[in-house]
């Protein structure tokens, strides 16, 4: 069972992009009592329902992390919820960090596409044009393109390989592409579309090779620094400072005891996922990106999935992520943001976000 449910890896949703679907092994969606919410109401009313709803879930065990409203940008509402580790000594404080699992290939996307602004690189570039030493010969063809959606073929980060793997060897973006790059592929570049982390590893290892820096600076200095996301970062588990919720799960299965999980993950994140950050920083990530403050309007559309706009872009997007111990949602459309995260293991963090952003959003157009 522990094993398995470390297979869910850290999946991302770009939840309304067609092909993005997330692995749905694991827990069943938790049953979710109802909420009444509307965007007719006013700041304090969708706050009133929203804090004895998620209260409530806390107390059944359903929600252990922190959700954000925000509209027109500006938010709206803010709490957090449970404890910070399995101790239960610390409650979670509104402005604590999480790791957002694959929420981050997002910012190895936008990094990405940075490079692509600056000339450095195409869509069709090649792993062999930027990594011609790339150690599995069939890989060296995928492109840029191929790798952002999953078409890569590149082995995925999750497998006898990394559950045999000594953790702390996992320390940077580097250290799990040393493992992806040397395993054999899924398939041959473009002959097929599986969820893939390997993918965006590689996609870092290259954004490394162009930049001359390491994949953590690279997306600190032009991701999180340019965005206003203050206290985001690639931190260690194993030297996490006090306001960091700590990875909690079941590993043993439903209804067993919940326990520390961090020994499932590499000490530190990747360009797959796993940076750590905040409600806040998150909703600055978003802002940023659809105010076009990161990338200029065409890539940001091609990031969020959606058509380019010269003002503030209002594509209906989610980014999501699951592992265990973590599960993270951000949903927008730029007059709506709905962020949700926790520490706690899917589904029940996307479930939540999932069923409050349509009842302020409306539904997604057919």
């Amino acid at each position: 069972m522990a094993n398995k449910f470390a297979a869910l890896a850290l999946g991302l949703a770009l939840v309304t992009g067609p092909g993005w679907a997330q692995p749905q092994d694991g827990p069943p969606r938790p049953q979710l009592p109802p909420l009444t919410l509307n965007a007719q109401m006013t700041d304090a009313q969708i706050g009133a329902a929203l804090d004895p709803w998620l209260a409530g879930l806390q107390r059944d065990g359903v929600f252990n992390g922190a959700m954000l409203v925000a509209r027109n940008g500006q938010e709206i509402y803010a709490h957090a919820y449970g404890a910070r580790s399995v101790s239960g000594t610390a409650a979670i404080d509104v402005d604590d960090r999480f790791a957002v699992a694959s929420i981050g290939k997002a910012f190895t996307h936008v990094a990405i596409a940075q490079l692509i602004q600056q000339g450095r690189l195409t869509p069709e570039t090649t792993i062999a044009d930027v990594l011609p030493d790339y150690p599995n010969a069939t890989s060296r063809s995928a492109t840029v393109a191929q790798l952002l959606n999953h078409q890569g073929g590149v082995a995925d980060i999750f497998g006898p390989a990394h559950r045999d793997a000594p953790k702390d060897r996992f320390v940077n973006n580097h250290a799990y592409y040393e493992l992806v790059s040397n395993q054999p592929p899924t398939f041959a570049p473009g002959a097929g579309q599986e969820y893939c982390n390997g993918c965006y590893v590689v996609l870092g290892e290259m954004i490394e090779k162009i930049s001359g820096q390491s994949y953590e600076a690279y997306i600190a200095e032009h991701v999180f620094a340019p965005a206003g996301m203050t206290r985001s970062g690639f931190l260690r588990h194993d030297q996490l400072p006090e306001d960091v919720a700590r990875f909690t799960g079941r590993p043993m299965g439903p209804g067993t005891p919940l326990r520390d999980v961090a020994e499932f993950h590499g000490v530190s994140g990747s360009a797959a996922g796993n940076a750590y950050s905040t409600l806040r920083d998150m909703l600055a990530f978003d802002n940023a990106l659809r105010e076009h403050r990161l990338i200029n309007p065409e890539l940001t559309a091609q990031v969020l999935r959606g058509q380019a706009a010269t003002g503030r872009a209002t594509s209906r997007v989610g980014f999501a992520g699951g592992a265990p111990g973590v599960n993270t949602l951000l949903f927008g459309n730029g007059a709506w943001t709905v962020i949700t995260l926790t520490n706690y293991p899917p589904p029940a963090g996307e479930t939540i976000g999932s069923a409050v952003f349509p009842l302020l959003a409306g539904p997604r157009p057919q």
